[in-house]
C-alpha cells in the first residue's frame, strides 16, 4: 500500500531526479543489512550523479 500512495504522490508531483536503489531484496526489520543497503544507496546516487554530469546540466 505504501508503494502505491508513493507512485501516485510521484506522478503528481514528479522530482527533478529520482534516485532508485536496489534494495527491494532487503527486508523491513533486517537492521544488521543497513550496510550493504548504504553501499547500495551510495552506488545508486554515484550512477545518477554520472549521468547528470554526461547530460551536461551540473558541471561539477
Amino acid at each position: 500500500m505504501e508503494s502505491q500512495i508513493a507512485e501516485a504522490r510521484l506522478k503528481i508531483n514528479p522530482p527533478n531526479l529520482l534516485i532508485r536503489p536496489r534494495v527491494g531484496h532487503i527486508r523491513f526489520l533486517e537492521f544488521h543489512r543497513a550496510r550493504e543497503a548504504i553501499e547500495e544507496g551510495y552506488r545508486a546516487a554515484q550512477e545518477a550523479l554520472e549521468a547528470v554530469r554526461r547530460a551536461g546540466v551540473l558541471s561539477v
